[in-house]
């Protein structure tokens, strides 16, 4: 029979989110107490409770590691497609997130909480911040995130409806997880592309790359060519070439590719043994 069952396969999947969020907030809380620096903190709760938290799960669930988070080589063209996406996609996001911003009061407590949050995230006044800038929101972030979200998650969800909700039931989870209600939609449109990527590439590599790419785009890049002025002056113009060449590449994308033929986890029911093994079936 298929491993999750599909009428417990999405709950197994909220079950596991719920769980990694509660440790990621416990985490965050207890070293943000302590004086860690922000950065700091997020690599840690990141590293231990959505990497760690993933891996100790497949464990328990005794299913490889590679097979559990499609840790499989690719194509060229996913990795290229990962490439190509990164700056329209970014741009898309951040015009979607300055235009939602723009329609709460400046005085409004949830724009001046998350806009301190993010000041006092990217400040960077050493090389060694900038340094740790990088490590925490380029590459933990998109290393810890895809395993959990990308992997294990997205590869329970499908068992229920098969792809397509998958993707958009990720894309869901992923942008609440970030808590911030500013950022749901632009951190839900990344999350349901990573997850195309890894449904026709059959593999979490592009998806961790271009992870990485938007958040690299999104601190060190999009910043230097559109500030809040060009924002302001040029929204709609951005958001509308943004999204036209978004819509493009992924259309082009699709086209070009073909959807994973993985039938995912299998659980054969061994007579001695009220635990089973899980093998992989092609």
């Amino acid at each position: 029979m298929p491993w999750p069952p599909a009428v417990s396969s999405r709950r197994v999947a909220l079950v596991i989110y719920g769980l990694a969020l509660l440790v990621y907030i416990t985490l965050s809380g207890l070293l943000s107490l302590a004086g860690l620096d922000s950065r700091v903190t997020l690599m840690v709760a990141q590293f231990l409770g959505l990497l760690g938290l993933s891996l100790w799960l497949v464990q328990m669930m005794k299913i490889p590691v590679r097979q559990a988070f499609a840790l499989r080589p690719a194509k060229a063209i996913h990795y290229y497609m990962a490439m190509g996406a990164a700056i329209p996609l970014q741009a898309t996001g951040g015009a979607m997130q300055f235009a939602i911003t723009n329609q709460l009061p400046e005085n409004s407590p949830t724009r001046q909480m998350m806009e301190e949050i993010v000041q006092q995230f990217v400040a960077t006044e050493t090389n060694f911040d900038l340094l740790m800038l990088f490590l925490a929101a380029v590459i933990t972030a998109a290393i810890c995130e895809e395993f959990l979200f990308r992997g294990l998650l997205l590869n329970l969800l499908r068992h229920r409806g098969g792809w397509i909700s998958a993707i958009i039931a990720s894309a869901v989870l992923f942008a609440l997880f970030h808590l911030n209600p500013i950022v749901l939609l632009p951190v839900g449109l990344v999350g349901a592309y990573l997850a195309v990527l890894v449904w026709r590439s059959d593999s979490l590599y592009p998806a961790i790359l271009a992870h990485g790419l938007n958040n690299l785009i999104a601190l060190f890049g999009l910043p230097l060519i559109f500030n809040e002025t060009t924002y302001t002056e040029h929204l709609w113009l951005i958001m509308g070439v943004s999204i036209t060449t978004l819509a493009v590449v992924f259309l082009a994308y699709l086209r070009v590719t073909e959807p994973s033929r993985q039938e995912g986890w299998r659980e054969d029911l061994d007579s001695n043994s009220i635990e089973g093994r899980f093998t992989n079936d092609y």
